[in-house]
């Protein structure tokens, strides 16, 4: 799979080929971030990466920061990456500066302020974006199955109604993240989801979990309506196509991450 056919970084020129439009509805701009055609498949680190905590150079982060807080007109400091640790944890922003300290053990960020840039880093986990855009108010999840399980998408759900918003009026998209197809797991593992995604063939060793379908019945069941949540694209699946997009599962967990952002 080809996303477009430019380089990514070139001379530290931000020719816009890394980031990447996440279809949540056409006033909402909601955003991805893939490696760049230009990247090394076999370097972890190779491509466009803003996460600060997986062991990239720091240098390489800062100058990708750079180019995407240029690319998209804000200031350094209206970019928010929390430190995720699949966890539960959300955080409201109704203020700037947020300091490093807030963002620390968070997975989830719902906000009302514009001209800023929320997102969560992922590397096969799924990014959830979330919108209703009549209230401003915005959200964004780390949702792996752990995050997922424990109550991830319920609390920023809960957090943005809390904020103004409604659940009827959220749209919601799904951004790069591992395909049932990819996302093999262990029985202890299986045992916590529901039958209904938990997927079994003759040919697999091992269950594997639809984690998409998993967060789309949690949305169903919080009173989002069905056709505000977008069906997740095959097409993005981060361990099918580790080229284009960070994959921990085939790079490692020491790899850059994929960021998957809104703007309001």
């Amino acid at each position: 799979m080809k996303i477009n056919n430019n380089p990514i970084l070139d001379n530290f020129i931000a020719d816009k080929s890394w980031l990447h439009r996440l279809d949540v509805g056409e006033e909402v701009d909601a955003y991805f971030t893939s490696r760049g055609m230009d990247a090394d498949a076999s370097n972890p680190y190779s491509g466009f990466n803003v996460c600060h905590y997986s062991g990239d150079d720091l240098s390489h982060v800062a100058d990708c920061r750079r180019m995407f807080c240029e690319t998209m007109g804000i200031a350094e400091d209206s970019l928010i990456v929390p430190r995720q640790t699949h966890s539960s944890n959300v955080l409201l922003i109704d203020s700037l500066p947020v300091s490093d300290g807030q963002l620390e053990g968070v997975d989830g960020i719902v906000t009302i302020l514009k001209d800023i840039v929320i997102g969560v880093s992922t590397a096969d986990c799924v990014p959830v974006v979330l919108s209703d855009i009549k209230s401003g108010v915005v959200g964004v999840a780390h949702a792996g199955w752990r995050g997922s399980v424990n109550g991830i998408i319920e609390n920023v759900v809960d957090t943005m109604v809390s904020a103004g918003a409604k659940t009827d009026r959220i749209k919601v998209a799904m951004g790069p993240s591992i395909c049932s197809e990819c996302f093999e797991v262990g029985e202890e593992v299986a045992s916590v989801f529901p039958n209904s995604c938990v997927e079994r063939r003759t040919d697999w060793e091992k269950p594997h979990v639809n984690l998409h379908n998993y967060i789309r019945e949690k949305l169903i069941y919080l009173g989002l309506a069905e056709h505000n949540i977008k069906q997740f694209d095959n097409k993005l699946c981060t361990k099918c196509h580790p080229s284009e997009f960070f994959s921990a599962r085939v790079l490692g967990v020491k790899s850059g991450r994929i960021f998957t952002f809104i703007k309001r």
